[in-house]
């Protein structure tokens, strides 16, 4: 079951601290509601009035929905468009629901954050729903994940977000301590530094057809490939000792018979491009050791890959290491400030989300 509570504001300021350095210059009680819902958690959190339910039939869920707005004096009107978001999320195996309800005035300002902890064996984030309303949106997410992530992946729509002035994209590696002020729950899911960016959306509800999904292609891959290091900070000067290890073949998948080997790449990678490089042929499994020490403070990459016949990308991975020292702060550009109102973790991966609207004269504002 997934898990709800209330978040810290404090994490967005920490979001935006790392944006900023680097810039260029009356619900019922928890119960059974019948054989195909439940209501497995109600709280006031805050402004917030949550109520995660679990449900098999879009049916008795959309009645469901139907009279809790009813009971907050909110006509909501069930179209077949809501029908079809509904059935299509069931349909994917989503069973849990959460119904937040907010009260508000004529004033736009900030609501409590909250966080929802759940497994996933991908980077997720639900923006179909979102479809049950019309109008215009604009959207931005700040995704945290151990490598980074093109906008091939993104959903349609989606870019990912840079400076006003240089145009920089607001992707990069963030280290450990980074992520720490972040939230110290999700510093402890990456075991060090990870990779950092952020995607927006302008546009019509309308046009939110699918969700963030990144991972699932990942799974259909038969080799693997992992870089360890052995902590996120390091002083300069210090031996960092980087372990690669390679398996070629995962069980349940075989290899055309044909003579070829694997190249297997170790990098180091700084903000000026790779500073460092190791590289070794193999015909199977691979494991290697090496020692470098850092001139300068600052993030780097540490990426393993592996090609075969020196070609063709296999697999690759990353790790995140901060080195103690200044040198990060640049000045110059300027970032809007973004509000994230949730975050979403997941198995291996990390979601930061938020949806901005102008919220004047409503009475309610649910999500």
């Amino acid at each position: 079951m997934p898990e709800v509570e209330k978040g810290s504001y404090g994490s967005f300021k920490a979001v935006q601290e790392i944006i900023m350095r680097r810039a260029v210059r009356g619900l019922p009680a928890p119960g059974k509601e019948s054989e195909k819902l439940e209501v497995v958690f109600h709280e006031k959190i805050g402004v917030h009035d949550i109520t995660v339910v679990k449900a098999s039939d879009a049916g008795e869920l959309l009645e469901f929905v139907s009279n809790q707005a009813a009971g907050f004096g909110v006509n909501l009107r069930i179209n077949e468009r809501i029908r079809e978001i509904f059935e299509d999320y069931l349909a994917r195996g989503f069973d849990y629901w959460v119904l937040d309800v907010v009260e508000v005035g004529d004033k736009v300002r900030s609501v409590e954050p909250i966080v929802y902890r759940f497994r996933s064996d991908e980077l997720y984030y639900p923006l179909k729903v979102s479809r049950a309303t019309e109008g215009e949106t604009q959207i931005t997410l700040y995704l945290i994940t151990r490598s980074p992530i093109g906008e091939d992946l993104l959903p349609r729509g989606f870019r990912i977000a840079s400076y006003a002035a240089s145009k920089k994209p607001l992707s990069y590696p963030v280290s450990g301590e980074e992520l720490k002020a972040v939230d110290p729950e999700i510093a402890k899911m990456f075991g060090g530094g990870a990779w950092f960016t952020a995607v927006i959306y302008q546009g019509s509800l309308e046009d939110l057809r699918e969700d963030l999904e990144i991972g699932k292609s990942q799974d259909k891959r038969c080799s693997l490939i992992e870089v360890e290091v052995e902590k996120g900070v390091y002083e300069v000067g210090e031996p960092v000792r980087i372990r690669v290890n390679f398996i070629h073949l995962l069980p349940g998948c075989f290899e055309v018979m044909v003579l070829h080997h694997h190249e297997i790449r170790l990098e180091v990678i700084g903000e000026g491009g790779v500073l460092r490089e190791w590289r070794w042929k193999t015909a199977g499994d691979f494991s290697r050791t090496v020692s470098w020490a850092p001139e300068e403070e600052g993030s780097y990459r540490i990426r393993a890959s592996s090609w075969f016949n020196g070609r063709v990308l296999e697999v690759q991975a990353e790790r995140v290491i901060d080195v103690r020292g200044g040198g990060l702060d640049e000045h110059g550009d300027t970032a809007t400030s973004l509000i994230l109102p949730s975050l979403a973790f997941g198995g291996a991966f990390t979601a930061l989300g938020v949806a901005i609207g102008w919220l004047a004269a409503s009475k309610l504002g649910r999500r």
